[in-house]
């Protein structure tokens, strides 16, 4: 399984962008361009991937099913 060393690796040689799957309410994937890459989370200190997208879809379908880590 890839680490966030990997991820921010991947994410430099493609500028930094992304596709990013969540699942929508019906079951079906949603999937999407962002821009994401490794940042340092504001609470933790802990190193996070982060992502930018244009709208809070994305964010309500995660917040609904998250994976596990």
């Amino acid at each position: 399984m890839p680490d966030l060393h990997d991820v921010a690796e991947l994410a430099a040689a493609n500028g930094h962008l992304a596709v990013i799957s969540t699942i929508r309410a019906d079951g079906t994937v949603q999937a999407s361009l962002v821009n994401a890459g490794v940042s340092t989370h504001p609470k933790t200190g802990r190193k996070v991937l982060a992502l930018v997208t244009g709208g809070r879809v994305k964010l309500v379908n995660y917040a609904a099913a998250p994976r596990p880590q």
